[in-house]
């Protein structure tokens, strides 16, 4: 008589095993995945920045890029004749557990001017739930880089 399956005993054991092991993975899976919003949060900043430099240029007038530090957004703004400025669209909020932790730039507010230099220059620390930091610079002549 031949045996098919596996006994109860051996379910069990397995099963077991696949607890234990899930119990020690799910807090590094956890930690890896809030490591990578952050990483996506500040290459979308990144891009942001470098889509309000082409647009100053294409304009022929100031953007700036005005972030809320601390806080979970930033706002597109286009400046004015009359130098105030108004947003160009509605703000763009960070992943849940991301937030902006400072931005050294005057007036919190990274800015570029029509011939794509930074108007106002610094950089923007993005911070997580974890502890993780990121930190977006913009130099004086316009280039964006994460560090």
């Amino acid at each position: 008589m031949s045996r098919r399956g596996f006994t109860l005993l051996e379910l069990l054991i397995a099963l077991c095993i696949f607890g234990v092991l899930g119990a020690i993975a799910a807090p590094a899976y956890r930690r890896a995945l809030a490591g990578w919003r952050l990483s996506a949060a500040a290459r979308q900043v990144v891009l942001d920045l470098k889509i309000a430099r082409a647009r100053a240029i294409l304009d022929s007038a100031t953007h700036r890029v005005r972030f809320s530090a601390p806080g979970s957004s930033y706002q597109h703004e286009r400046q004015r004749p009359s130098g105030t400025y108004e947003p160009t669209g509605p703000p763009t909020t960070l992943p849940a557990d991301v937030s902006v932790i400072a931005c050294t730039a005057s007036g919190s507010g990274i800015s570029f001017r029509p011939r794509g230099n930074a108007g106002a220059f610094g950089s923007v620390s993005l911070g997580n739930s974890d502890g993780d930091l990121r930190a977006v610079i913009v130099d004086i002549v316009g280039r964006v880089r994460v560090q």
